[in-house]
């Protein structure tokens, strides 16, 4: 089985001079992950994929439509060619880790896409034609931990928490009063006042004139 017998044939490319926002619409509207990017002859240059654009939104802070596509395409591209066997195509899928091929003619134009979901389609539609089991250890090879990963991005650094308001606790001192203050004035004293005393009745008897 040849590479012609399973590529998907209606692939729709951008161009260098493109943004990324016509690479996030094909993403859309084609329901896929990779986009192949095309010079004006229409000859394969680059691909940018579905992380790619979002990753380059992320590092960026821009939007889309700002960023251009030349700026974010990987240019070294796994190719094969339509009269590529189907082991070919796996093999380089497995060595270079990668979920799609696009395919080539003989000039460099895109023909068509093959993919490891294709793979794993047919394998189950038609296991005559194509070994599931080869089908299943050129994924694993293509999920595989890399060799020579290289570090990825830092996150954003997070905002610092706010500090902790400080609450009061029972033992806080209480304010001082200033040097200056006024003592405070005495209290006076509370004198009872003295009892009433009642005149004396005199024991005489009054004479009457």
């Amino acid at each position: 089985m040849n590479v012609k017998d399973v590529m998907a044939r209606e692939v729709k490319t951008i161009r260098m001079v493109d943004r990324l926002d016509a690479a996030a619409r094909v993403l859309w509207e084609q329901d896929c992950g990779i986009v192949p990017v095309v010079d004006a002859t229409q000859v394969l240059v680059g691909v940018v994929t579905d992380r790619d654009v979002c990753m380059a939104a992320w590092t960026q802070g821009r939007p889309l439509g700002e960023i251009a596509v030349s700026a974010v395409m990987a240019r070294q591209v796994a190719t094969c060619r339509p009269d590529d066997t189907v082991a070919q195509a796996m093999a380089t899928l497995a060595q270079r880790q990668v979920h799609r091929l696009p395919v080539v003619d003989a000039r460099g134009v895109v023909v068509g896409m093959v993919s490891c979901s294709d793979l794993v389609r047919i394998a189950q539609a038609r296991p005559t034609a194509l070994d599931a089991t080869a089908v299943l250890k050129a994924i694993a090879a293509v999920r595989a931990p890399r060799r020579a990963a290289t570090a990825s991005a830092p996150a954003p650094a997070p905002a610092p928490a706010p500090a902790a308001a400080k609450t009061a606790t029972a033992s806080a001192p209480a304010p001082a009063v200033p040097a200056s203050a006024p003592p405070a004035a005495a209290k006076p004293a509370v004198v009872p006042a003295p009892a009433a005393v009642k005149p004396q009745k005199s024991k005489g008897k009054s004479k009457k004139g």
